[in-house]
């Protein structure tokens, strides 16, 4: 199930700059065991976003269409804007899961 979003970061001045549109999936990111967000431009077939899901609580629902944090790795506020608030329900359910999952194995589950 792929979703459209917008993606956007936080400046230094306070405002969302957009990064552009494209499709959102989860999905293990390359070289590594770990599930992350993907965001893959609509028209230009590269990467606008690969971001690891991590286990701390840093994800943030806002209304029914947007989910943003703040990037570790990056250093910087980051959000997804959905298109479709199914779409955004449907890739928070899926953090969560893997939420849930890293918690697990983390207690020797």
């Amino acid at each position: 199930m792929v979703q459209r979003v917008k993606v956007y970061r936080l400046n230094d001045e306070g405002n969302w700059d957009d990064q552009g549109t494209g499709h959102v999936r989860i999905d293990y990111l390359e070289g590594s065991e770990d599930l992350g967000l993907i965001v893959v431009d609509e028209e230009e077939d590269e990467f606008l976003l690969k971001h690891s899901v991590s286990s701390n609580d840093i994800y943030t629902r806002q209304e029914d269409t947007i989910i943003s944090w703040k990037d570790p790795e990056l250093e910087a506020e980051l959000a997804l804007s959905f298109q479709e608030a199914p779409g955004c329900c449907y890739i928070w359910d899926q953090i969560c899961e893997i939420q849930r999952n890293l918690h697990f194995s983390s207690l020797g589950g």
